[in-house]
C-alpha cells in the first residue's frame, strides 16, 4: 500500500488547496515535548499536533524542548533548536503525509455541528436498552467485540443476540449490565463479516438491531502496515506516534479505535484544536452527538 496513486493524487490536490493559516504544507507537527514556537509570517504563537508547516516557517524550541515533524516527503524531522523549514528532501512515505493533512482537512469541514436530528444518533428512549457500540454500521477491529447499551430502569438481566445479515442462526446470551465481551472460549466473529445485534431486557422487548463489520483481511493488512510505517519512523503508535495512528485509524474507517487514540491523546495533555476537530467529527459518526458539539467547543475556544 506504500506510494498508492490514490494518495500520490490526493497530495497533489491537498497541497494547492488553502489550509488554515498555511497554504501548501511542506511539513507537519505530529508531537512536541515542551515549549515550541512556531514564527509564520512574522507571527509567533505556540505550536500544536497538526500545525501545518510552509518553507520559510520557523520552528523555535526551547531550552530541552523538541518538535518531531512529518515532511511532505514523508521523512521525519526532529528540531530541538531553531529550525527554518527547507522545501522538503530525504525519503519516506508520503503516503503519511497525505492521510493526516486529507483527515484534518476533512475534520475541519465537517457539518457535523450543525447535523442534529439525522439517524444514527444515540437518543434514550424510556423502557428500551437503547445500543450504544457497536453501531451505524461501522467496523470493529476485534473479532470478539464489546457491546455497550444504555440500562432500562428495574432490568437485572438481559438478553443479547448477535447474527450474521446472511442469514445464520442467531446466537444468544444471557448477560447482567450494560456492557459485555464476546468470550474468547466463544467462536470468533467472521473477518470481513456484517453482524447485526440486539438486546431485551429479561422478559421484554427487544430494541431495533445495529449493525457492525469486523475487520477484513484487505483494511486490516494495510492498517499493519501503515502502522508498521509509524514504527520505522521511530515512534511507537500508541505513545509518541499516537497522533498519527489516531489519523490513521480514522483513514480507514476505524472510528471506535481513533476515538480511543484521541482519549490517550487527551489523557495526555496534547490535545489541540484541529484534534478537537477530529474528536467531533469522529464522535458524531459514532452517535455521540452532545459529545461531539463539546469537542468543536473546545476546538473553536483554542482557535479565538
Amino acid at each position: 500500500m506504500r506510494n498508492h496513486p490514490r494518495w500520490a493524487a490526493l497530495l497533489a490536490l491537498l497541497v494547492a488547496a488553502p489550509l488554515t493559516a498555511q497554504d501548501d504544507p511542506a511539513a507537519l507537527v505530529v508531537r512536541l515535548q515542551g515549549s515550541v514556537q512556531i514564527r509564520h509570517a512574522g507571527t509567533t504563537g505556540p505550536a500544536a499536533q497538526g500545525t501545518r508547516l510552509v518553507v520559510g516557517d520557523e520552528v523555535l524550541p526551547a531550552d530541552g524542548a523538541r518538535a518531531i515533524l512529518i515532511t511532505r516527503t514523508g521523512a521525519q524531522q526532529v528540531v530541538t533548536e531553531a529550525t527554518t523549514i527547507q522545501e522538503p528532501r530525504g525519503g519516506g512515505n508520503p503516503d503519511m503525509f497525505a492521510r493526516a493533512i486529507s483527515t484534518l482537512s476533512q475534520a475541519a469541514s465537517a457539518d457535523a455541528r450543525t447535523a442534529g436530528g439525522r439517524q444514527g444518533m444515540i437518543r434514550p428512549i424510556p423502557g428500551e436498552p437503547v445500543l450504544v457500540a457497536p453501531r451505524n454500521g461501522l467496523t470493529v477491529t476485534t473479532a470478539h467485540p464489546t457491546f455497550a447499551w444504555l440500562p432500562v430502569e428495574g432490568a437485572t438481566a438481559y438478553t443479547l443476540q448477535i447474527r450474521r445479515v446472511d442469514g445464520s442462526r442467531p446466537a444468544r446470551y444471557e448477560v447482567t449490565g450494560t456492557e459485555w465481551t464476546l468470550p474468547e472460549a466463544e467462536a470468533a466473529l467472521e473477518a470481513g463479516a456484517t453482524y447485526a445485534w440486539t438486546v431485551a431486557p429479561k422478559g421484554g422487548r427487544p430494541t431495533r438491531e445495529q449493525r457492525f463489520t469486523i475487520i477484513g483481511s484487505e483494511v486490516r493488512e494495510t492498517l499493519d502496515t501503515t502502522l508498521g510505517d509509524i514504527r520505522a519512523m521511530g515512534l511507537d503508535p500508541m505513545e509518541d506516534g499516537l497522533f498519527l495512528t489516531a489519523v490513521i485509524f480514522r483513514d480507514l474507517g476505524l472510528f471506535y479505535d481513533a476515538a480511543s487514540a484521541l482519549e490517550g491523546l487527551e489523557e495526555a495533555g496534547e490535545m489541540s484544536a484541529d484534534l478537537y476537530l477530529l474528536k467531533g467529527e469522529i464522535l458524531n459518526v459514532l452517535g455521540h452527538e452532545e459529545e461531539a458539539r463539546k469537542a468543536f467547543d473546545k476546538a473553536d475556544a483554542m482557535m479565538r
